[in-house]
């Protein structure tokens, strides 16, 4: 398990004065970066190594979005291996330590040399430790069906400023882009509080190619698809209420 803690700076909130969801995301990457740094396998090691940890899937339970001088706690455990991936818990929590938002993740080894997923070596598990599953969420489900009839809702070139150390699109870019495109749709969309959000990446988009979104609703929640021109879908994105908040 590992934990640090941050004030939530006026940089990090949106008009409402409460901390974006971009930089919600970017916490619980950096969180999930600091720990890798401090057991041993940094980025840099990693990738002397041949390896990097790419993000499968995200399921994000948020109870409530930090707000401007808040102090909170932002947490990560990875607690399970199997073949070429691994799953991390992820969580922030208030002064009182009450939770704000639990997360489960699922994450594939990638061997960056041949560019395919590769099984986890045992040299990438031993550092961590024990690992445990802190939070026991419900097991996460990678797969978010489309709706029947998904709505157009533009196209947007890649710019270098979304671009991470992988070379692609940065998984959070995705997600703050389909807040952005439902609140600006005709339908309308409140601005996000609180709700379950479900990720699920497929492709990588590099800087030059084009992400085409489609949105639209199913069983009462908004998803967006972010595809290619020929139909190829990056991510696919699920927002809705949590049956369990």
């Amino acid at each position: 398990m590992y934990e640090f803690q941050e004030r939530v700076r006026y940089s990090e909130t949106d008009e409402r004065g409460r901390m974006t969801l971009l930089s919600v995301l970017n916490a619980l990457q950096d969180c999930s970066t600091f720990h890798l740094k401090d057991v041993g396998l940094s980025v840099e090691e990693l990738r002397k190594r041949g390896r990097s940890w790419l993000l499968s899937a995200w399921d994000i339970r948020i109870l409530r979005l930090p707000e401007l001088y808040e102090s909170i706690t932002i947490g990560t455990s990875p607690h399970s291996f199997h073949g070429i991936l691994a799953h991390r818990n992820f969580w922030i929590k208030d002064s009182r330590e009450r939770f704000l938002l639990r997360a489960e993740s699922e994450w594939f080894s990638l061997d960056t040399e041949r560019m395919r997923p590769a099984r986890v070596k045992a040299e990438m598990l031993t550092p961590f430790g024990e690992m445990r599953d802190v939070l026991h969420l419900p097991e996460l489900v990678r797969r978010i069906l489309l709706p029947d009839q998904l709505y157009d809702g533009g196209s947007f070139p890649v710019m270098r400023q979304q671009i991470d150390s992988n070379h692609h699109v940065n998984n959070a870019q995705y997600i703050a882009l389909s807040l952005e495109l439902l609140q600006d749709s005709p339908e309308g969309f409140p601005a996000f509080s609180r709700g379950r959000i479900r990720a699920e990446y497929q492709k990588a988009a590099r800087f030059g190619d084009l992400l085409c979104a489609r949105y639209g609703e199913r069983e009462g929640k908004r998803i967006v698809s972010i595809q290619n021109p020929e139909g190829e879908v990056f991510c696919n994105v699920e927002i809705g209420e949590d049956p369990e908040a």
